[in-house]
């Protein structure tokens, strides 16, 4: 076999030469995902009435909010879910 082709055939397991793998890389999707998640319960807090018409109003609760917290661990997922839950349903109450 020539030896050119040899080198294909063998994974490359580790370019640097590392034992170990680094440590875990970091995470711009969590970093992301808080911050927006901070300036939209900043906003929701601040505010007597929704801050959104009614379509952005369901747009952020079906959609944006739900994908934000699957960026995180459940248990800090649930606390957020619990704090906009909190701030919805004060916003809602003052609508009705």
């Amino acid at each position: 076999m020539p030896a050119a082709a040899k080198r294909f055939d063998d994974p490359q397991t580790d370019l640097f030469g590392l034992a170990e793998p680094p440590a875990a890389p970091f995470d711009a999707d969590r970093k992301d995902a808080l911050k927006q998640l901070n300036r939209f319960l900043s906003t929701l807090r601040a505010a007597a009435v929704w801050p959104w018409d009614e379509a952005h109003v369901d747009l952020r609760r079906t959609y944006v909010w739900p994908n934000l917290l699957r960026r995180l661990p459940d248990d800090e997922a649930a606390e957020w879910r619990a704090s906009l839950e909190a701030e919805a349903a004060r916003l809602d109450a003052a609508r009705a």
